[in-house]
């Protein structure tokens, strides 16, 4: 959900709003007499949502929001009718698209090769196969100045820890880790490393032990393995806020499959 507030109006603009959560929100929002903008792929539900909350305050409008363009024409709609306040002069269209590159390297490209590791695991003997990911110290922390980076490095621990447990609750005979290294001089990356930083740089030997010791263990599965310079730290995912988180997290919900199939 995005929003903006104004001296003489609220509105905000709600992806996924024609169900769900978004629907909720829009409908909690609309009673407190917000303006809202419901953006969402499926038009029938949108249209109706718009309907059953009041055209007066709420404006459906259809997009994918997995498709940059389509986003920004919604956000512009919005500008245009500027449905929040009156209208004051402002640049004309949406920014440049961000470049997500590093996410479709640092994160889809790990997504293909896991996916295609367990198709190709499965046809091994016994369907054994050992799969490790490189993250990054920014899977686990924040990195400044590097938001792009760090959400595609967390989006790689996630995916580990969830493929693993996933593929384990089926039986399956393979392994998934990911080592997250702090920083490491490759020697590609166009940097002038200073003698300061070279004191904080992680040795490639360290992340080496760390990959040999996913490859040797069969018994280690799930596992994120921090490279510090000489050390490596098996971290644990973050301790359940409660007894329902934990029962929410570990049930099983497939609408229509597991998404390793």
């Amino acid at each position: 959900m995005t929003s903006t507030e104004r001296a003489s109006a609220q509105g905000a603009l709600i992806t996924g709003g024609a169900s769900g959560i978004g629907l909720f929100v829009a409908k909690h929002l609309v009673e407190q007499g917000w303006n809202v903008m419901i953006v969402d792929y499926n038009e029938e539900s949108g249209k109706k949502a718009a309907r059953d909350l009041g055209e007066e305050k709420v404006l459906f409008t259809r997009a994918d929001v997995s498709d940059y363009d389509q986003q920004a024409s919604a956000f512009g709609i919005l500008d245009r009718t500027n449905m929040y306040e009156p209208a004051k002069e402002r640049e004309d269209g949406a920014p440049v698209k961000p470049d997500t590159s590093v996410i479709d390297i640092c994160l889809t490209g790990v997504v293909y090769s896991a996916y295609l590791a367990v198709h190709y695991f499965r046809k091994n003997p016994g369907g054994i196969g050992k799969l490790v990911s490189t993250a990054s110290m920014g899977g686990l922390y924040p990195s400044l100045q590097l938001p792009m980076y760090t959400a595609a490095k967390h989006g790689v621990v996630g995916i580990t820890r969830t493929l693993a447990q996933t593929l384990a609750a089926k039986g399956e005979h393979m392994t998934v880790n990911c080592i997250c290294p702090g920083a490491v001089d490759t020697g590609i990356s166009g940097v002038l490393v200073t003698d300061a930083m070279r004191k904080l740089m992680t040795p490639l030997s360290t992340v080496v032990r760390a990959v040999d010791g996913f490859l040797a263990d069969p018994s280690k599965n799930g596992l994120v393995a921090e490279c510090s310079i000489n050390n490596i730290h098996y971290r644990e995912q973050p301790e359940w806020s409660d007894e329902e988180a934990r029962k929410v997290m570990t049930s099983t919900f497939y609408a229509s499959g597991p998404a390793t199939n």
